[in-house]
């Protein structure tokens, strides 16, 4: 974590020699870890020690039935305290987090990419236990590079409306290429004088729109205007949602209303996609999520080029993308930045990438400045 301190673990040399255990810090003692795969119907939890030697291992089922039982088997092994790393508690395991949070467990999310390698250590085959028992190690080993499986309710939120939004601009999209594929068949050049068919004005002639008397003709005309008529509604849900998004930020502050080329909408996706950033080691690990961190790929006279990431979170990367080309076209200082990498020698593309790289970090620090100072992203 930020700020994040760690101690010398020195320990007295005579102490160590009379009492192995002693070497252990006290809080390490009685640490158990628990790994969780989580399924639509049932979880796979694994106990392990301190060490990493496997104790137990639990098949239970996604209900509040089976919540108190993972509990309840966690009481009996003496693990009421015990760190629960959860694999991806987005979507099945949201509910479980909930419940191991409010029964006072300190519960991380562990992104699958972690477990890849731990679940090859474990040879051919795969089991629930097993991925579970990769979960754990992933715990064991990468405890304080983890952030919490439990959300802030803020960035839920945002991220349900922002999922929602992105749907209906689909459906919308969907809807514009079908009601074009219908219309050009009967009349192409009407169709084509059309720039924008999800405009008010468009819609309005579209619902009265009458192509011919014979059958094909009518029924076409009456799917383009049902079409028209679901691309109004769409307009509708979605002019509602930007509202909304608009509203839930402003009373609770925007981090990034001051940046330019980040609107609303985008800051939803950064703040629903980032999450909290205060779970990152530093700037540079959230620039790594965000696939914005450079990767050396030069080789004898290109020695010391860099390329871009092609991992990481690609809705953040494609935020970062379209805040750097507003920022090339209407931002001083990023033209600035811009030439001064072209001098260097860089290409368009490479010093592009730079200025994404330098907005991870803007994104980073105004991001962290606002969850230490919004009430709702510290309950």
């Amino acid at each position: 974590m930020i700020g994040d301190s760690r101690q010398c673990g020195c320990t007295n040399t005579e102490a160590s020699l009379a009492d192995p255990a002693s070497t252990l810090i006290p809080s390490q003692e009685a640490t158990l870890i628990v790994g969780i795969d989580v399924h639509k119907h049932t979880h796979a939890a694994a106990l392990l020690d301190e060490r990493g030697g496997e104790i137990a291992t639990l098949i239970f089922a996604n209900s509040p039935k089976g919540y108190q039982r993972l509990l309840g088997w966690l009481a009996e092994h003496d693990a009421a305290s015990a760190v629960i790393g959860v694999e991806s508690p987005g979507s099945y395991g949201r509910c479980l987090v909930a419940a191991l949070v409010a029964a006072g467990h300190e519960t991380l999310q562990v992104p699958a990419w972690r477990t890849h390698r731990e679940r090859h250590r474990q040879g051919p085959g795969k089991t629930d236990p097993g991925d579970a028992i990769s979960i754990a190690q992933v715990v064991l080993r990468k405890r304080s590079e983890l952030g919490p499986a439990l959300e802030p309710e803020i960035v839920r939120v945002l991220g349900m409306l922002e999922l929602q939004r992105r749907r209906f601009v689909r459906d919308r999209t969907k809807a514009i290429q079908r009601l074009r594929s219908d219309w050009t068949q009967f009349d192409p050049v009407s169709e084509a004088g059309v720039v924008r068919c999800d405009r008010q004005r468009e819609l309005a002639r579209l619902k009265r729109l009458r192509l011919g008397d014979g059958l094909a003709e009518r029924t076409a005309a009456r799917c383009i205007r049902e079409l028209a008529r679901d691309i109004e509604n769409l307009n509708r849900q979605i002019k509602a949602l930007d509202a909304e998004i608009a509203e839930l930020l402003d009373g609770h502050g925007n981090p990034l209303a001051e940046l330019q080329g980040a609107g609303t909408n985008l800051t939803a996706t950064i703040i629903a996609q980032a999450g909290d950033v205060r779970r990152f080691r530093d700037a540079g690990a959230f620039a790594r999520f965000c696939g914005a961190a450079p990767i050396p790929c030069g080789s004898g006279q290109t020695a010391g080029r860099h390329r871009l990431h092609r991992g990481g979170n690609r809705q953040l990367n494609a935020a970062l993308y379209r805040i750097a080309i507003v920022q090339s076209r209407h931002h001083p200082q990023a033209r600035a930045y811009l030439a001064r990498k072209a001098a260097e020698g860089k290409t368009p593309r490479e010093a592009r990438r730079a200025l994404k790289r330098h907005l991870a970090n803007v994104l980073y620090r105004r991001l962290y400045a606002w969850a230490e100072q919004t009430p709702v992203m510290n309950t």
